[in-house]
């Protein structure tokens, strides 16, 4: 804690005393308190920025999607000079992921209550959006969905069977392999912040280390654009972010630093690397969340604040929807293009507040707030 913090005096909220509380201010912001079982009584000011830049990667994905199955030569966002804007989106994903994470939880006080968190907000809805596919495909195709993988379903239940595919026939219906990775590095990240704490150098030491091996050694068959140790290196670059926000947010040289990186490495053609990735998503992401905090005086900011709340929802749903729509109706002048990936857009939207709104009547039931007492 810094020498300028001060101790605010005991007060009460919701009628619970605060004698045991102690509250600490940094400067304009409000550090995260919790009581005796972690349950939040005030929270650390959000991130200016980073709703607006996680929105337009979500819907940068859902794009890049739509034309990885599209027909035709009109493929809005699909590739740069050295790199395709897909891993670029979730470069900046993975920083976004990493920047949010460090920013609320630089320490994990409670094991426990992290991973029960982090299974609510990843697991629940995972599970209600996998259910519902997998009955609405039963019933279509009039028999049970992989009945000879069935044996594999754990794959499943643990989020990975997306990431696993590379390798193992799985049960594999939605997610892809970002829901696997982010699972591993969120079941991880405790040691990380751990060692990220302790010393920062010794932890950017370590990840120089695992990227030099990667390049000697094959640590898995999958590529390395979506090899966990890039994943890793990318969430890392994005807690970076915030521990030197000085540099990267409250600094305007980052932003026109950024952009001109990021114009210079997606027009010309350099070489396609895992560096170049890094490089392109990482400074989009700076970019992304200079613009968003612009606009946070705008009353627009408000769209991509509530497309940035479904944008896990849009992820599960997106690509089972963009194939079922193509697989009716695919054309291949770019103009229908345009009109049936606003009709998709449209279509993922609806049915991500309405998966939405499912979980969170799930998550306010009594019977699952019974369970979660248990935790928390």
């Amino acid at each position: 804690m810094q020498k300028n913090s001060f101790l605010i005096k005991p007060i009460s909220i919701r009628g619970k005393n605060l004698n045991t509380y102690k509250i600490f201010l940094k400067t304009n912001e409000i550090t995260q308190y919790t009581d005796s079982k972690d349950k939040t009584i005030l929270s650390k000011k959000k991130l200016e920025g980073i709703s607006f830049a996680r929105a337009c990667c979500c819907l940068g994905i859902v794009i890049f999607h739509y034309f990885c199955h599209s027909r035709g030569n009109f493929k809005l966002l699909f590739k740069t000079a050295n790199s395709s804007f897909g891993f670029i989106f979730v470069t900046a994903f993975f920083n976004i992921s990493g920047a949010c994470l460090y920013y609320n939880y630089p320490i994990v006080k409670s094991k426990i209550i992290f991973y029960f968190k982090r299974w609510k907000s990843i697991f629940l809805p995972y599970y209600f959006c996998y259910l519902y596919f997998y009955i609405e495909l039963t019933i279509r195709f009039h028999g049970l969905l992989f009945k000879k993988n069935l044996s594999k379903i754990y794959f499943t239940i643990l989020g990975l069977d997306g990431y696993l595919l590379y390798k193992i026939k799985t049960c594999y219906l939605i997610g892809e392999w970002f829901l696997g990775a982010i699972i591993i590095i969120y079941f991880i990240y405790p040691f990380i912040a751990f060692i990220y704490s302790k010393n920062y150098y010794i932890s950017f030491l370590m990840i120089c280390i695992l990227n030099i091996s990667m390049y000697y050694k094959q640590f898995f068959i999958i590529g390395r654009n979506r090899n966990i140790i890039t994943c890793i290196t990318s969430f890392y670059f994005g807690m970076t972010t915030i521990k030197f926000k000085k540099y990267f947010f409250a600094n305007n040289n980052s932003f026109l630093i950024s952009l001109i990186i990021f114009i210079v490495l997606s027009t010309v053609k350099i070489y396609s690397s895992i560096i170049i990735y890094q490089m392109q998503g990482f400074s989009l992401f700076i970019i992304l969340t200079k613009i968003g905090k612009y606009l946070t005086q705008k009353k627009y900011e408000r769209i991509f604040i509530k497309i940035s709340n479904l944008s896990y929802s849009i992820y599960l749903l997106h690509h089972r929807i963009i194939i079922d729509i193509l697989s009716v109706n695919n054309p291949f002048k770019w103009y229908s293009h345009i009109l049936v990936l606003s009709l998709i857009l449209l279509l993922i939207l609806i049915c991500s507040k309405i998966h939405s709104i499912v979980v969170d009547s799930f998550i306010k039931s009594n019977f699952f707030q019974n369970i979660e007492s248990l935790f928390i």
